[in-house]
């Protein structure tokens, strides 16, 4: 038996002759203007999703996404070492030629599939090392197998998914890069299935499997859970049939590449019948789960009563601590602000918080430190928290009644509240995006309540002192609504100095928006199920209003509710809207408004209208099948692109609907 010296002296021989007689590196030229340094770097910065394609040295940072190349794809070297450079020119050139071929529509997709091609690689790899064979320099070395192989990575056994979970409970936080290569490296799993097992479980939101720093957050375990243990070992279709997709592009986009693979992945798979042959089973379909309805009212009116109650007298609050902090520490050096946590605590504390802010009990400012020991008295929350509330509660009215998409709610601009000069009436203005061609932007007016028009307006002076206190001043048509200033350190600032960056107007990212979603789920005591709090995402308030608008139109409102979720197809629409046929989430809807309006105001006398309706919930018995088969989806959407006719539908007798097609306005 060969020792372990030998053995890699001999690799690397084999290695040092097939680079002397495959070295030949692709030319392309340095300068791209989607790219915005140059291309010949270990990395790409290209523009971010919602930002223009064209960038350059100037670009701010924090309108670019990286595209990595510095990752190691063997036990013995990284992508950007010289011996593989020839995988690096084609991969590079591969990623040129896919966007430019309009094979996707935004460079910051490239990252994605970047990475997804070097696990793949990695793959590779792993294999011809457990075969005592040298690594691959080139990407013609590839074959089926190799893809079938990685393609097979993707199912996991029981016993793999246990043997992780078990591993981690040894560690007391929440586990570090460090501490799961340790696990992988003991366990000695394919690098590609137990970066899946990692992801599925640190996505479970089950405490009893993972316990993340945003689960530990929340006061109780989350019934918003949509698949238990068994699921998550199971082979996600979507997924794979997407990395091939991408894999796809290393045969489709090889022109001018030296070494191109000499296969097709697509081909490789087999479509349908291919992966059917591959797995024993695939994970269920889960579309965006409906919100219990106790859930989605309780958020809306608390959401209301916090903006309401607490709004105007936040933003004066926030004013006098600023004003007496920059009074009494005028004085002071940038370099001591940084560490003068006490002075900053004390001089807010000296600060007389609005009688309208005293249910709050807010007790602390919300440092660091204070975060990290937990120093407020129980049932006091910081004014870094307070803020957060505020945040939540219009984004979640926001949420209700825009129905968009999470980014489009996100790129509001803070001139996006608008008065009709004609008829007086109240709108939002937003970009929506199509689902498929999601590189066009529609500008769209989304009529809305007076309240909450005038609501948005107050927040919209809150958002813009976020950025003035900082003395930065941008245009309302430039800067966000959700500006990145919420950020709880600009929040808690000792010395008000903006970086550079801060100058380039940007907004908050999904992850913070749903970490205030969340706190304010405990802060307002969302109701229990069964011991279960339900978190709510955003894309949960897209459906419920979906679900309640089909129902409150009869069942006829399809191609109107399609356009106002953005979407392409009916399909689609039906997916969203469609509620079981024996459910009785409508008569639930109904007295959980009515229980609301009873709540918000008590000087009503409904109690006699809240009986009829109740009665009337009882008597009700929804019978409509909206189950369409896909077959049928699939059929009118071709007809319609073939015709160009428009689809109708109609419901008869109380339970059976129809569709008829008229002509559109093309053959009018």
């Amino acid at each position: 038996m060969l020792n372990c010296c030998l053995v890699e002296e001999i690799v690397m021989n084999k290695h040092s002759i097939a680079f002397e007689k495959n070295k030949n590196i692709p030319t392309v030229k340095s300068v791209i203007n989607w790219i915005a340094n140059d291309i010949r770097a270990p990395f790409w910065n290209v523009a971010k999703l919602g930002k223009r394609v064209e960038v350059d040295l100037n670009t701010p940072s924090s309108h670019l996404t990286k595209i990595i190349f510095g990752k190691s794809i063997s036990s013995l070297g990284l992508l950007t070492d010289e011996i593989y450079c020839n995988i690096l020119a084609d991969l590079k050139k591969c990623l040129i030629n896919t966007f430019e071929s309009g094979s996707i529509s935004k460079p910051y997709i490239l990252a994605n599939i970047n990475l997804n091609i070097i696990s793949f690689i990695v793959s590779v790899n792993e294999k011809r090392e457990f075969f005592d064979l040298p690594p691959i320099l080139a990407l013609n070395q590839i074959t089926e197998e190799d893809f079938l192989d990685f393609i097979q990575s993707f199912k996991i056994t029981i016993e793999q998914f246990y043997a992780v979970i078990d591993e981690l409970q040894d560690i007391n936080n929440t586990p570090t890069n460090k501490d799961w290569e340790k696990i992988n490296q003991k366990l000695q799993i394919k690098s590609k299935t137990f970066s899946i097992i990692k992801q599925r479980i640190t996505n479970s939101k089950d405490k009893e499997i993972y316990v993340s720093k945003c689960s530990r957050k929340k006061e109780f375990d989350d019934a918003n859970i949509s698949r238990n243990i068994h699921e998550l070992t199971l082979v996600n279709k979507k997924t794979v049939q997407n990395i091939t997709s991408d894999l796809e592009h290393l045969f489709k986009n090889s022109q001018d590449l030296k070494f191109p693979i000499n296969f097709s992945p697509y081909e490789a798979l087999g479509g349908e019948e291919g992966l059917a042959s591959l797995f024993d089973d695939f994970q269920n379909e889960v579309k965006t789960a409906a919100m219990p309805l106790e859930t989605a009212f309780h958020l809306i009116s608390q959401s209301m009563k916090f903006q309401i109650n607490y709004g105007p007298s936040l933003l004066k609050y926030l004013e006098d601590i600023d004003l007496h902090y920059k009074n009494r520490s005028k004085h002071f050096a940038k370099s001591t602000l940084l560490k003068e946590c006490n002075t900053r605590e004390r001089l807010f504390l000296e600060v007389e918080c609005p009688k309208e802010l005293i249910s709050l009990n807010i007790s602390i400012l919300g440092l660091e430190h204070e975060v990290k020991r937990d120093t407020s008295p129980e049932g006091s929350i910081s004014l870094v928290n307070a803020m957060q509330l505020h945040q939540a509660s219009i984004y979640i009215l926001l949420l209700a009644y825009l129905a968009t998409r999470e980014f489009s709610t996100l790129l509001l601009k803070r001139n996006c509240f608008e008065r009709s000069p004609l008829d007086g009436l109240c709108d939002v203005k937003f970009k929506q995006q199509k689902a498929s061609t999601f590189n066009i932007l529609e500008t769209i007016y989304r009529p809305i309540p007076a309240q909450i028009y005038e609501l948005g307006l107050q927040y919209c002076e809150f958002s813009q002192y976020l950025e003035q206190r900082y003395g930065v001043k941008h245009n309302d048509e430039d800067s966000y609504l959700f500006t990145n200033f919420h950020n709880a350190k600009k929040l808690i600032t000792r010395h008000f100095c903006p970086s550079n960056d801060d100058y380039i107007p940007e907004h908050l990212y999904s992850d913070s928006m749903q970490s205030c979603l969340n706190y304010f789920s405990d802060w307002s005591g969302v109701p229990l199920i069964d011991g279960k709090r339900w978190y709510a995402t955003e894309h949960q308030f897209r459906r419920l209003f979906a679900i309640i608008y089909f129902s409150l139109t009869n069942e006829e409102g399809i191609e109107e509710l399609s356009w106002f979720l953005g979407h392409e197809n009916l399909e689609m629409t039906f997916g969203y809207a469609e509620i079981h046929p024996s459910s009785e989430w409508m008569d639930e809807a109904i007295i959980s408004i009515a229980k609301r309006a009873v709540k918000i105001n008590e000087n009503l006398n409904v109690d006699e209208a809240i009986d009829n309706i109740v009665d009337l919930a009882k008597e009700k018995s929804i019978k409509l099948n909206l189950q369409l088969e896909d077959v049928v989806y699939h059929a009118i959407n071709e007809r319609i692109k073939k015709t160009g006719e428009e689809v109708h539908f109609k419901r008869c007798d109380d339970k059976t609907i129809y569709f008829y097609f008229t002509d559109g306005p093309s053959n009018a």
